[in-house]
């Protein structure tokens, strides 16, 4: 926006009263679509914020409800999902470090 009063501040002296009325329209013109175009761009990061912030609460209380219920399990549950990690853990292992590199 710098540049263009600059450009009309630089015709408004070189020119003749009509162009330069002319030019000092039409660069008000511009400042109030701009003006509109920034009103915009800030509602419309208020309603990114606002939503964002909507999504991260509702996530944050499904978790703590998941951290808040009671889970039964047995010993043999325990033991798979024991199990099921360590699987993941050498996989993850095995990827991280291939088994040339491991000896």
């Amino acid at each position: 926006m710098k540049e263009l009063h600059d450009a009309s501040s630089f015709l408004l002296t070189v020119c003749d009263e009509d162009v330069a009325s002319d030019v000092t329209r039409q660069v008000h013109e511009i400042d109030g679509r701009w003006q509109e175009v920034q009103r915009a761009l800030a509602d419309q990061s208020v309603y990114q914020y606002d939503a964002g912030m909507q999504h991260v609460n509702q996530w944050c209380d499904s978790v703590e409800i998941e951290l808040c219920r009671h889970v039964t399990a047995s010993y043999d549950d325990l033991n798979a999902q024991n199990n099921t990690l360590e699987v993941s853990l050498f996989g993850l292992f095995t990827f991280v470090f291939p088994h040339n590199e491991m000896t």
